[in-house]
């Protein structure tokens, strides 16, 4: 008997759609409650919130983006007021959060709760629990 192979079957396909769902959850969250913010933007400035003084090269590792993706948001988040690059030498920028960059971050970080609160509603603990060493097992095995 010959296997048949589903695409919307496949965990690939199954993570990505669930990372997409909620990607577009939370950008829709953001807008309607006034908030000019990309998922991204909120991603560098929940990282610069856990660890101030980063450089672009360290951020872009931590949310797995790539030199341009990361140059391009820091731009636009230098623009809103949000963040300052400071030079450690020629060639490298410490990156900290400006007084508004922390008070958008601590407003944002509840809807990034709420949304993640939503996501696994109905899952117990164990169940959560369990989800997060699967995907990460599942990470490893092909990072």
């Amino acid at each position: 008997m010959k296997k048949t192979y589903s695409v919307e079957k496949s965990i690939g396909f199954i993570i990505y759609r669930t990372a997409l769902a909620m990607k577009a959850t939370l950008q829709r969250t953001l807008k309607e409650r006034g908030l000019a913010i990309t998922p991204e933007q909120y991603g560098i400035l929940h990282v610069l919130r856990e660890e101030e003084g980063l450089s672009q090269r360290e951020i872009g590792n931590i949310l797995f983006k790539d030199k341009p993706n990361v140059s391009r948001m820091l731009d636009a988040l230098e623009r809103n007021g949000l963040i300052l690059r400071q030079p450690t030498d020629r060639r490298r920028f410490a990156i900290f959060l400006t007084p508004e960059g922390k008070t958008l971050i601590d407003e944002i970080l509840p809807i990034g709760l709420e949304l993640s609160e939503q996501a696994v509603k109905g899952l117990l603990v164990r169940e959560i629990e369990a989800l997060e060493g699967m995907l990460n097992k599942i990470y490893g095995n092909i990072a």
